[in-house]
């Protein structure tokens, strides 16, 4: 009888998180069968615990990684990023005079709680209208070589220190798509890491950092006032610059171009895919992408001393 019970209470168990599959993963529902669920749960691809879920969102946090946003199963993507919850400012005495203070508070602290997070809003701007409407958030980070989705609910518009927010619920389910897209590092800000772009042969270079990058491609970010100077589809020539030395020119095609929201304000990209036309020069990529993740990897490693937060890679 007991062994009964205990199959009935597995099953139900089990049909409640094929539910939330399916909810926000439809297209995907069907392969869910029982032990494909149970595998997932073993091996971390599949995340029902917020204490499985936090460490995801605490390195977004710290790493300010890129979110995209879908609503109700739209394809329509959006773009995000996950902000931090800071309390007000308190009001003290001191010497008869009320002043000011900074209370108690490590960045990210709000997301240990595991009841809510709170995102920037979102790029293109009709995405703010539409997610209050939603029924079902989805949201999907990258890590240097998965995609992390997780099913949410849209709650409220907030404000934090005056800046206009959205919360949201935390993740009810999330699960781990593994070889999603070609390895990305993330070129960090101390990295002396510089480009000269040249779009077509009519319009001005122009001198930027990158974002990211792969063998297939990088982001690179533009001035709002330099979007004139390219145009989707178009060949530009790409000079990488590393520690002031020119390191290599790439040709690429610029796949789009896009605005996102960043703790600053808006950042301005071009994405672009390269045209590797030799081994050789495929493998001068290949070792900038290599000295670009130990740098990122170095940067990591002193949030995660900081922080006392395990990031994830």
């Amino acid at each position: 009888m007991a062994k009964e019970e205990e199959k009935k209470d597995k099953a139900l168990f089990l049909q409640n998180i094929q539910k939330k599959l399916a909810l926000f993963f439809p297209e995907d529902a069907y392969s869910y069968t029982y032990q494909v669920v149970e595998d997932g749960l073993d091996s971390g691809d599949l995340m029902i615990k917020p204490s499985n879920m936090l460490t995801f969102l605490q390195t977004a946090l710290l790493d300010d990684k890129l979110l995209e946003v879908e609503m109700d199963g739209m394809t329509r993507v959006y773009f995000s990023r996950i902000y931090d919850d800071i309390p007000d400012l308190e009001e003290i005495e001191e010497d008869g005079e009320t002043i000011l203070k900074e209370p108690e508070y490590t960045t990210g602290d709000y997301l240990k709680l595991m009841n809510h997070i709170i995102c920037l809003p979102l790029e293109p701007g009709m995405g703010n209208l539409h997610i209050r409407e939603s029924k079902k958030v989805l949201i999907r980070l990258f890590t240097s070589s998965s995609a992390i989705e997780f099913g949410t609910f849209f709650q409220d518009l907030a404000m934090v220190r005056e800046i206009p927010v959205l919360r949201l619920a935390f993740p009810v389910i999330g699960r781990q798509i593994r070889g999603t897209r070609a390895f990305r590092a993330k070129v960090p800000a101390s990295m002396d890491f510089s480009l000269l772009v040249q779009g077509n042969k009519q319009r001005p270079k122009i001198q930027t950092k990158p974002l990211d990058i792969s063998v297939n491609g990088m982001a690179i970010q533009i001035q709002k006032k330099e979007q004139r100077l390219f145009q989707e589809d178009e060949v530009c020539t790409i000079h990488c610059i590393l520690d002031g030395e020119l390191l290599v020119k790439v040709n690429g095609t610029i796949r789009h171009i896009s605005k996102t929201r960043e703790k600053k304000g808006i950042q301005y990209r071009l994405g672009i895919k390269f045209d590797l036309s030799s081994r050789a020069l495929a493998a001068t990529i290949e070792s900038i992408v290599a000295s670009t993740q130990r740098a990122h990897l170095k940067e990591l490693s002193e949030k995660s001393e900081e922080s006392g937060i395990k990031l994830v890679q």
